[in-house]
C-alpha cells in the first residue's frame, strides 16, 4: 500500500525502517507497565530495538511509515486477528501532531481492513490521553462496552453462606459454564460490537484456576474460579443478572479468600466482567475496604459494515 495526502505519502516500512520505529516505539511508551522493565535494563533494550521488535515488525505485523518530503512523521502498525485489524500502534512524531497526520493514518488502516474484509478496526488506547482519544473518536470509533473491573484490598474473616452450594468444574465444562454466564451478561448489557467481544474476550480453553458452578437452591446462578497468585487470591465471578450485587453474591466472594486461606484475613482481587455488574456491586464492596479499579486497557473499536453506535447508558 502507498497513499499519498497532498505532501503526505504513507508507504510500506523497510527491515531499516522497521529498526527505526523499534526504537520509537519504545521510547514514546517507556513509562507503560508491560515496557518499564524493558526500558530499565540496557541488555533487554538492545535485544528489543535491533532483533526481537524490528523481526516482528517486518515478519508478523504489517507496518507501514509516514512521510513529508524525506522525513518520517509517523507511523502505522497492524496486526490480523480475525474480525478485526489490530491497529498495534499508531503515531505522528514529534513536531508533526495535529497536522491531520493520525487521521491519514487511520483512513489507511481502514482501507486495509477492508481490502482484506475484515469487519473491524480496533485498538487499545492509553488511559487518559485525551487527544488520541479524539483523533479515534473523530475517525467513527468508540470504545468497546466490554468493560472488565477490579475490586482490590484486604477482607477479614466471614462466614460463607450456607445457602449456596459450589459445584466444582474442570476442563471443558469449565469454560462452557463460563461461557454461559458472560453471554448472560451480555444479553443483560447489550453492548455494540458483540461479535467482537465472543470473538476476542470469551474463554476459548481451560484456565489454571478452581473453578465452581454456583447453585441456589437446587439453581445454578453463576460461576466463580479461583487462583492465588503471590499471595493475593484471584477470583473472577460472573453470575445471572438478578443476582448481581445480591448480598449473598457478596458474602461468598468476600467469604472465599479467607476461608481458602483459613486466616482471619486474605488479600483478594476480585474481577467482575461487565460495568453494569461492577456497579451493582460497587458500594457493598468498597464499603468493605475494596479498591475498584479498572481491569483492561481503553480498548476502541469501528464496525465496518454500518453498525450503529450504541446508546446504552450502562458503561
Amino acid at each position: 500500500m502507498e497513499e499519498k495526502k497532498s505532501d503526505l505519502a504513507i508507504s510500506p516500512a523497510t527491515q531499516s525502517d522497521c529498526r527505526v520505529i523499534a526504537r520509537l516505539m519504545l521510547e514514546r511508551r517507556a513509562e507503560e507497565p508491560r515496557f518499564q522493565k524493558l526500558a530499565r535494563s540496557t541488555i533487554q533494550r538492545t535485544i528489543y530495538q535491533r532483533w526481537a521488535a524490528p523481526r516482528f515488525l517486518v515478519r508478523t505485523a504489517d507496518t507501514y511509515r509516514a512521510d513529508i518530503g524525506e522525513e518520517m512523521v509517523g507511523y502505522l502498525v497492524l496486526l490480523y486477528d480475525h474480525p478485526s485489524v489490530v491497529i498495534l500502534d499508531m503515531v505522528a512524531l514529534k513536531g508533526f501532531k495535529g497536522q491531520g497526520i493520525e487521521e491519514h493514518l487511520l483512513d489507511s488502516a481502514e482501507k486495509v481492513a477492508l481490502q482484506r474484509e475484515y469487519p473491524y478496526l480496533r485498538a487499545g488506547l492509553a488511559p487518559g490521553d485525551a487527544y488520541i482519544t479524539e483523533v479515534f473518536a473523530g475517525a467513527g470509533f468508540q470504545p468497546l462496552e466490554f468493560r472488565r473491573w477490579e475490586f482490590a484490598g484486604t477482607v477479614t474473616e466471614h462466614e460463607a453462606p450456607e445457602e449456596i452450594t459450589m459445584r466444582p468444574l474442570v476442563g471443558r465444562a469449565a469454560v462452557e459454564r463460563r461461557r454461559h454466564y458472560l453471554q448472560a451478561e451480555l444479553d443483560a448489557a447489550r453492548p455494540a460490537g458483540r461479535e467482537l467481544i465472543e470473538a476476542h474476550y470469551l474463554p476459548k480453553r481451560p484456565s489454571r484456576a478452581q473453578a465452581f458452578e454456583l447453585v441456589h437452591q437446587g439453581e445454578p446462578f453463576g460461576y466463580l474460579s479461583a487462583k492465588r497468585e503471590s499471595g493475593t487470591y484471584a477470583l473472577s465471578l460472573s453470575t445471572l443478572p438478578e443476582w448481581w450485587g445480591h448480598e449473598l453474591e457478596v458474602a461468598l466472594a468476600t467469604a472465599f479468600p479467607t476461608t481458602a486461606a483459613r486466616a482471619s484475613e486474605a488479600d483478594v482481587r476480585l474481577r467482575l466482567d461487565s460495568t453494569p455488574h461492577a456497579n451493582a456491586v460497587a458500594e457493598s464492596l468498597t464499603a468493605l475496604g475494596l479498591e475498584r479499579t479498572l481491569a483492561d486497557p481503553d480498548i476502541w473499536f469501528k464496525a465496518l459494515n454500518g453498525e450503529e453506535r450504541s446508546t446504552d447508558e450502562s458503561r
